[in-house]
């Protein structure tokens, strides 16, 4: 080989390693300059990689069930709106009916207050909170309460007919309701009538909600109930309340059987009301457990990136000299060897 190739070669190549050193450094800080971070933590950390882990570790932790918590309190507010209305209406509800008189008002009007007020009452008890039924206790996927004025006839309106004609001897359309004393009516609602929302009777023929709750973990170590069920007692009083004034309210009953009827739906719609407003207390009291659990995950969240940021973070001011700095040295160096490859020493040999 000649004088001249090998020269040229060598000055060709003369600034590659320290241009490919400047490469490499230049990308490290260009990574560091747009996240802030390290580009090779565990060069950097060492030995307190694992700690550094281990912080990271908590904090995803913390976000993720700060996360889920606010799901939760979602639900919790679609849950807590559903009862406010369905207590308000059973007050408005009972109220009414104090009113109501015997011979003074028409039949009509108390079937058509039980109507409205079951309706309503299985309408927000199959409320939905994203894709789940927040009155399902842990069967969130399937709807809680069955439509009783469904066609075909719903399994309960048939129990409560069948449970009518049992106990009488005669159905509903019969002329002989007429001759129902106020006495026994009384019996009826408190006795037969009533089993039907009790029980069995009732998760076979009214819900097929779950009378567990779900349980969420709010918080590490703490888990709460987050969540009520249509097979409470709230549920069961309003629906039998209901049902029997729309059932039972227009069928021609003597003034004294009905002033009996309307006077046995006022005592049960009253517990069923209080009974929500136990329920609601409840949810309200889980509330303020996950604002409490949200708080005090939030502070100790601040204290983990504050140290992940000790540990993790650059000087963002001394990368950007650095980012600089490198930049332009490599700039000098394209154009040194940019000159140097068109250099030959052989056109300064002697000749």
């Amino acid at each position: 080989m000649s004088i001249s190739s090998i020269s040229t070669a060598y000055l060709n190549t003369a600034l590659l390693p320290s241009v490919n050193q400047a490469q490499s450094q230049l990308a490290t800080l260009e990574v560091e300059a747009s996240t802030g971070q390290y580009a090779d933590l565990g060069l950097q950390l060492g030995s307190q990689s694992g700690y550094e882990l281990s912080l990271r570790s908590q904090d995803d932790l913390l976000q993720s069930m700060t996360a889920a918590n606010g799901v939760t309190k979602t639900n919790l507010a679609a849950s807590t709106s559903a009862l406010t209305s369905i207590q308000s209406s059973a007050q408005s509800t009972a109220a009414t009916l104090v009113t109501w008189t015997a011979g003074s008002n028409s039949p009509s009007t108390l079937q058509n207050y039980g109507q409205n007020g079951l309706q309503q009452l299985i309408a927000l008890g199959n409320t939905t909170s994203g894709d789940a039924y927040v009155f399902g206790g842990q069967n969130t996927g399937v709807a809680p309460l069955d439509d009783f004025y469904a066609s075909p006839t719903s399994t309960a309106k048939s129990a409560v007919d069948s449970a009518f004609q049992t106990y009488f001897g005669f159905s509903t359309s019969s002329p002989q309701v007429a001759n129902i004393t106020a006495p026994q009516m009384q019996d009826f609602l408190s006795g037969p009538f009533a089993a039907q929302f009790q029980g069995a009777n009732w998760t076979s023929n009214w819900s097929t909600a779950s009378s567990v709750n779900t349980s969420t973990q709010i918080a590490p170590g703490q888990t709460v109930e987050t969540s009520t069920n249509a097979n409470t007692a709230g549920f069961q009083q309003l629906a039998q309340g209901y049902s029997m004034l729309s059932e039972f309210g227009n069928i021609g009953l003597s003034s004294g059987a009905e002033q009996a009827l309307a006077g046995a739906a006022i005592g049960v719609i009253n517990k069923g009301s209080s009974s929500i407003t136990n329920a609601q207390a409840s949810l309200g009291s889980v509330q303020g457990e996950i604002t409490s659990a949200d708080d005090q995950m939030s502070a100790q969240m601040t204290l983990l990136q504050t140290s992940l940021g000790n540990l993790d973070s650059v000087n963002a001011a001394k990368v950007s000299t650095e980012l600089t700095t490198l930049t332009t040295q490599l700039q000098t160096a394209y154009q040194l060897t940019s000159q140097l490859h068109s250099l030959n020493l052989a056109q300064y040999l002697p000749t």
